[in-house]
């Protein structure tokens, strides 16, 4: 079968299951595209090889691949522009309990440079499952003030084939050192998520188990460039840089993402607005081969403790 083939059917059942993303109930805040890129192909200044990627890479790929506006211009808007700066971490035990079972745990903070930097660490559990029904039956809760989302995330697997997960998660800000560091005190903030954990198959979650920090990256997010998918919904891009925090210059990325998402309509998504992300993602897929990081898609797998990663 041939790879055009297989990336047409690839869209044609996304667009199936997405033309609404609501199914019995549940309902869809988002929905984003992502693909891990060969950090060698992006060393130096991460400014310019965002510009770079932009103009010589997603704009000529959403002019060729997608219909033009009414106007007769190419569906692509705006360029990439620094957003975030921030420092990211995640943890887990020593027998990966988390990871193992689907959820995530993790830290971030404004560095020094970026507007809006305070000592707040920004906390987020999440739940992810390639099945819809488990993911949103996963609802915890999060303290005053936290944001809740339900996401529908989609990649590649092996062979290039798109693949969906549904993830839920609460993020929340805490002061800096009040930070988590047993399984016990991470979950407690999220009141229902232990209980949900306990509940999953062959788990028996120790509490009192401390928690282990993997790699901490220094991430740089640059936003802004979109895509024009119709019905007044914009595809946003997000060109993701991580650098180990102690590296004393910026020039060699350990992890670089290329992602674009759009939020559904209180569930409802046009069915031409999920045929033109599934397009651009099949064309990003095939016009990007080369530059495709090889082994796992998950950028959080890269994060974790090293006895905690994927292959």
């Amino acid at each position: 079968m041939s790879d055009q083939l297989i990336a047409w059917i690839s869209a044609v059942v996304l667009v199936c299951l997405s033309a609404s993303a609501q199914a019995n109930g549940v309902t869809i805040d988002s929905r984003e595209y992502k693909l891990l890129l060969r950090p060698e192909n992006f060393a130096g200044d991460p400014g310019a090889r965002a510009a770079e990627f932009c103009d010589g890479r997603l704009k000529p790929i959403i002019a060729a691949h997608l219909d033009r506006r009414e106007n007769g211009e190419s569906r692509a808007k705006k360029s990439f522009a620094l957003h975030h700066q921030r420092r990211v971490s995640f943890k887990d035990t020593a027998d990966c309990i988390l990871s193992t079972t689907g959820f995530s745990y993790r830290e971030r903070t404004l560095m020094a440079t970026d507007a809006g930097a305070t000592g707040n660490v920004e906390t987020t559990l999440k739940f992810r499952s390639p099945d819809i029904f488990l993911s949103a039956a996963s609802r915890f809760e999060g303290s005053e003030g936290a944001k809740s989302k339900f996401e529908e995330d989609i990649s590649i697997a092996q062979g290039a084939v798109s693949r969906s997960g549904y993830s839920y998660s609460i993020s929340r800000k805490q002061p800096a050192g009040s930070l988590a560091t047993s399984l016990q005190s991470a979950l407690e903030a999220f009141p229902g998520s232990l209980q949900w954990l306990e509940s999953l198959p062959a788990t028996q979650p120790r509490p009192e188990a401390l928690l282990g920090t993997g790699t901490v990256f220094a991430e740089l997010v640059y936003s802004k460039a979109r895509v024009d998918l119709g019905s007044d919904t914009d595809g946003e891009f997000d060109l993701t840089f991580w650098y180990p925090s102690d590296a004393a210059n910026r020039d060699r990325p350990t992890v670089v993402e290329i992602s674009f998402g759009y939020e559904t309509d209180s569930g409802e998504v046009d069915g031409k607005v999920a045929l033109r992300a599934s397009k651009l993602f099949a064309a990003m897929r095939n016009e990007l081969s080369a530059l495709i990081a090889p082994g796992t898609q998950s950028k959080t797998s890269r994060a974790l403790p090293t006895n905690c990663r994927e292959n």
